[in-house]
């Protein structure tokens, strides 16, 4: 990649955005033009406070944009629970300074002057509740089509759900905002569940991180053993999963990905199966085959890439 990937990144940290964020800002091959928010991991404020305390370890740019988008799913009422996962404070138990970056509160509008000032050239990556992306494909769809692409972490093709048996975190907050974008026939890459869940994170490489003295590569490995952590006392295996993180490695390294396009949908009604994806194999539903699926993945390559940048210069 000769050309830095133009990105915006509409999160929401949580421990695996904020790890995103900082791989984003570690590589060379992206450039970050904007940073938006969405409600999902923890609420609004939370990530949005989050989102600039991260954007000032990693370094970014003063005047990169920031604005707060969603506080709750697009058809309204009670949004999901915080991530009880992610810890206090949605970062794993680390402790950030507070930003006094400039947040607008118009993530929608951001995402439009970014699409329209990039026609073509702009990635979306996606990495919290679809949100903020459906209101921009039903606002303004010219400004949406202008998108080179979206980029999101988010469904369960063909393995569980991680919040219900059917259902993925992000799909799962906002389904209504995932049937829209993933029908709205832009190009999507989804990085679901089926591949994510295959980059594990070891107890000891979250410690190794923690113990660095380069102050973006400490703060990462401290959010993350606070994942392993958490999932040892759960589950007795000290190890994690940094989703949208993954979704950060399938844009720069897509080949260490295998992708399949299929006509996707999402379930908004089901009583047992509400934020399902629903991925037609068969072809059986007549609607467009517009998403690309990443259904394999080179575990080892993936979580080296995410080290790699993690720990910075050598």
């Amino acid at each position: 990649m000769d050309t830095p990937l133009s990105v915006a990144i509409d999160c929401d940290p949580g421990v695996d955005d904020a790890v995103a964020l900082l791989l984003a800002f570690r590589s060379p091959q992206m450039r970050v033009a904007g940073v938006t928010t969405v409600a999902g991991n923890a609420g609004l404020e939370q990530v949005t406070a989050n989102a600039t305390a991260v954007l000032d370890l990693a370094g970014a740019p003063a005047d990169l944009p920031v604005a707060a988008g969603a506080a709750g799913p697009i058809a309204g009422g009670e949004r999901v629970p915080d991530e009880p996962v992610h810890g206090p404070g949605a970062l794993g138990g680390a402790v950030l300074p507070p930003s006094s970056r400039p947040v607008s509160d118009d993530a929608v509008g951001l995402l439009t002057r970014l699409a329209r000032a990039q026609p073509g050239e702009l990635v979306l990556l996606a990495l919290g509740p679809l949100t903020n992306v459906a209101r921009l494909v039903e606002r303004d769809p010219e400004a949406a089509g202008m998108l080179a692409g979206i980029v999101h972490m988010g469904g369960a093709a063909f393995v569980p759900g991680n919040v219900t048996p059917a259902a993925e975190f992000n799909t799962y907050c906002d389904p209504e905002a995932a049937r829209i974008v993933l029908g709205s026939g832009l190009p999507v890459r989804l990085v679901p569940l089926d591949v994510t869940r295959r980059a594990v994170l070891h107890g000891a490489d979250s410690d190794l991180l923690a113990a660095s003295d380069d102050p973006v590569t400490a703060a990462a490995g401290t959010m993350l053993r606070g994942l392993t952590d958490g999932h040892e006392r759960r589950h007795g295996v000290r190890e994690c999963r940094v989703h949208d993180a993954t979704a950060v490695v399938a844009l720069l390294e897509p080949e260490g990905f295998g992708w399949q396009r299929h006509p996707v949908d999402v379930e908004c009604t089901g009583e047992l199966t509400r934020g399902a994806l629903v991925t037609d194999v068969y072809r059986r539903t007549g609607r467009p085959a517009t998403v690309e699926l990443a259904l394999d993945v080179d575990p080892d390559a993936a979580v080296s890439c995410l080290l790699d940048a993690l720990e910075g210069p050598r």
